[in-house]
């Protein structure tokens, strides 16, 4: 359910997301390899996008991409490992349905409007 939401929570918002550059430092992947994953696991791996286009990842997303980087490094290639991904989806074992990553999809726009928002009420004080 929706609710209002107060400049400082937006802030805390902006915390939580990560900057490509950001998750390529931390988990130690480069750039091209994260931006690839996306294409690639795009059911399960879309980071919302700012106003110019640049990504910002969550913490499901972080999840995600470690994951995706254990199984790389146990020698799974990426057909395997979808098909993992989506067995478990199947299964219902962490993975949401086609429902829920929409609503989840939509719910990560309308928090990124509701900051842009509270962000522009700020700069006009």
């Amino acid at each position: 359910m929706f609710r209002y939401v107060h400049w400082d929570e937006s802030a805390d918002m902006e915390k939580e997301l990560l900057t490509i550059s950001e998750v390529s430092e931390r988990l130690k992947i480069p750039r091209h390899t994260l931006r690839f994953w996306e294409r690639e696991f795009g059911d399960f791996l879309t980071p919302q996008r700012t106003k110019g286009g640049q990504r910002r990842f969550s913490p499901q997303h972080i999840t995600v991409i470690e994951g995706i980087k254990r199984q790389r490094e146990k020698g799974m290639n990426l057909s395997e490992i979808k098909r993992e991904f989506a067995n478990s989806a199947e299964e219902g074992l962490g993975q949401e349905s086609e429902i829920d990553r929409l609503a989840n999809r939509v719910a990560e726009v309308v928090k990124t409007e509701v900051f842009h928002f509270f962000e522009m009420e700020r700069l006009k004080e």
